[in-house]
């Protein structure tokens, strides 16, 4: 490979990405390759081609086909992070730097959250006859449950995350590492025992053991569409999705005067390294306490009558 070939030296990137377990970033790396290469309509790239006008002109290109500001700057900025690291390798830059005058502002997004008595009403549900339906709703109570927990961390819990005498649940969020530590309460220990199966290796039989990531993104798209069912026969005007629960419980802890550090924590949050320093000298007890306030009234209604779905 010629060091100057852009092209080649994405492809590159993207399938370290991938190698290092980082699915997500691979795919959005492989998404801007494509989109940037058919934009600048030519199959092979060379840095020095990479200017300021067609990072600029990709840009305006992005918002042109409608994305969201929000996707327009998360593709910019991975083009960016891309280049760099290409030209790192290459020895430098090519004369300008294309990225100076390139400024990404976030733009608020809508809250997801929604009132926790919208997930009452969602433990509640009668869903006999519509199995994949009430899989969904168990999913998304345990999520709530478990101090909001992603979807991708939820499907990949084993037996072995069920630590000191079952009383603790213990992962790493798979997209930051980070160790979290939470208490198994009534509905969380009920929902376990109603999915346990002897062949699965997961707490919750929704990914083959060998599953590649193309498998988890189709589990994850049919339960958001599950979830998007469900909020239509509630009449809801936010639609649901796994995130949801997610926004939900971290809302609900502040509503209950959660300290915010303890949030962060239970959330697995590590944008500000001061907030890491403190919360490293929080117990698991604390988070227990917090998801008390949060989920007791959820877990009351995850009863042992109800039959496995997935």
């Amino acid at each position: 490979m010629r060091k100057s070939d852009f092209s080649e030296s994405m492809r590159v990137l993207e399938r370290r990405k991938r190698e290092a377990g980082a699915e997500s970033t691979a795919d959005l790396y492989r998404a801007v390759r494509n989109r940037f290469g058919r934009y600048c309509m030519k199959e092979r790239l060379l840095l020095q081609e990479v200017t300021a006008a067609r990072v600029t002109g990709f840009r305006a290109a992005l918002r042109k086909e409608g994305l969201r500001v929000n996707t327009v700057n998360s593709y910019m900025s991975s083009l960016r992070a891309m280049y760099n690291a290409a030209c790192r390798e290459a020895g430098g830059r090519w004369k300008e730097n294309p990225f100076a005058g390139l400024r990404l502002k976030r733009e608020e997004t809508k809250k997801r959250a929604v009132p926790v008595e919208v997930v009452e009403r969602i433990a509640g549900l009668n869903l006999r006859g519509k199995p994949e339906l009430a899989g969904a709703v168990d999913l998304a109570l345990f999520s709530f449950m478990a101090c909001g927990m992603p979807f991708t961390d939820l499907v990949h819990l084993t037996r072995e995350n069920i630590q000191d005498g079952g009383r603790l649940l213990v992962y790493r969020r798979r997209k930051t590492g980070v160790l979290i530590q939470i208490g198994i309460n009534t509905g969380m220990r009920q929902l376990i025992e109603r999915y346990a199966r002897p062949d699965s290796v997961y707490l919750f039989p929704v990914l083959p053991a060998d599953a590649r990531h193309e498998t988890y993104k189709a589990a994850l798209a049919l339960h958001n569409r599950h979830l998007k069912e469900i909020g239509r026969l509630l009449g809801l005007a936010v639609p649901l999705t796994s995130y949801v629960f997610r926004h939900t419980w971290a809302s609900e802890a502040y509503r209950c005067h959660v300290e915010i550090s303890v949030i962060s924590q239970a959330l697995g949050h590590t944008t500000e390294k001061m907030t890491r320093n403190y919360l490293a000298r929080l117990a698991p007890e604390e988070i227990i306490k917090a998801n008390e306030k949060v989920s007791h009234r959820v877990e009351k209604l995850v009863g042992k009558w109800r039959k496995p779905y997935l």
